[in-house]
């Protein structure tokens, strides 16, 4: 008997989840190089290298359509650098009868979007590598990756390497809990797990094991979120070359978990939900922020941080979005420690960072 394939049947909470996030970051990603008159990047490339036939047996969407209705979004808005560069989206699937499908769907003219090309054919994502070598290499055209790699595990460590080398691109792929079960070894927890429920570690994990295989001169920013499909741990991993990228990546991941920014599941077990996080008593704050604002607060106090960059890297590499840091940098200026003429720190500052003056 054949195995029937999940997009053969109503897409389950864990996969709805999944797909929301891509479909919040494709919302983020796209007018950052289509919003300006003039945009800095000549070519815009959204590839989904393991697209599927577009929707599930209920017809909701997947990610090649979530995708194709941003960008229809954002064609109706009418962004000003919209005709100044030319946009593609690649939707590709090894699986022939899948792209048959989904090519079926996008004869309709809702999905004839004026100003992208559909690039909607059977091929491998390794075969896909390869044809678009140019692009990915291509310095001036910005990439957006999203590697849905149901059932096999594409992105190996050499592919990684590659997908970390390719300048002006983000990208997402997805962890199956097979692929997550060989972090199973890692001696950081080797020792925690020993049911499915002491598992909720496996993805941060597999994280760090990533964040080791980026050479030094390699400015990369890693995310996360996990995911939780009935009995097993799924994981998502993120990566971007700017500040700016893993940002919104981390305001989609604290849309979706307003807890721990991380996850669809209670994954630091603290049974807060997420209304009472807002609350003042520490009791009721989730451990992730009290500890964020602890140890940002000895860094500021230390005089290490100079400059208003320095508060947003450390709070991307704290997996914590800007927005987190208000409370300590008011309490210090209240209290007269630091001198700082901004309330947030804003990662679209980058290169032009407000400094931050230590007075005692």
């Amino acid at each position: 008997m054949a195995k029937t394939d999940f997009h053969d049947k109503p897409y389950d909470a864990g996969t709805l989840a999944k797909l929301r996030i891509f479909e919040l970051y494709a919302q983020e990603w796209i007018p950052v190089f289509l919003s300006r008159p003039n945009p800095s990047f000549c070519e815009v490339h959204l590839f989904d290298f393991f697209c599927g036939p577009g929707t599930d047996s209920e017809g909701t969407y997947g990610s090649p359509l979530r995708i194709l209705d941003q960008l229809r979004r954002y064609n109706r808005q009418g962004l000003a650098g919209w005709n100044k560069a030319r946009i593609v989206a690649h939707l590709f699937d090894e699986d022939q009868r899948k792209i048959k499908l989904l090519r079926s769907v996008l004869k309709s003219k809702n999905w004839n979007i004026p100003g992208v090309e559909p690039d909607c054919r059977p091929l491998t994502f390794q075969n896909a590598l390869a044809e678009y070598s140019s692009v990915l290499s291509n310095s001036r055209a910005a990439k957006l990756f999203i590697i849905d790699q149901y059932g096999v595990d594409a992105v190996s460590d050499d592919v990684f390497s590659g997908l970390i080398s390719y300048p002006t691109t983000d990208f997402i792929f997805f962890l199956s809990s097979s692929t997550l079960h060989r972090f199973r070894d890692h001696p950081a927890i080797k020792q925690k797990i020993e049911t499915v429920e002491d598992s909720y570690d496996v993805h941060r994990v597999a994280v760090d094991y990533y964040r080791k295989r980026i050479p030094a001169n390699n400015q990369l920013y890693l995310g996360s979120f996990s995911i939780r499909k009935r009995s097993n741990i799924y994981g998502l991993i993120f990566g971007s070359h700017h500040p700016r990228g893993i940002h919104k990546f981390l305001q989609v991941a604290w849309a979706t978990d307003g807890i721990a920014g991380e996850a669809n599941f209670d994954i630091d077990r603290e049974n807060i939900r997420p209304e009472e996080g807002i609350l003042a008593l520490d009791m009721m704050r989730p451990s992730k922020i009290r500890n964020f604002e602890l140890e940002l607060e000895r860094a500021l106090k230390s005089g290490s941080m100079k400059s208003e960059s320095d508060v947003v890297r450390f709070c991307i590499e704290a997996g914590m979005i800007c927005k987190y840091s208000m409370p300590v940098l008011k309490k210090l200026k209240d209290a007269g420690i630091i001198d700082i003429d901004f309330r947030v720190p804003d990662v679209g500052r980058w290169n032009s960072p407000r400094p931050i003056s230590l007075i005692r």
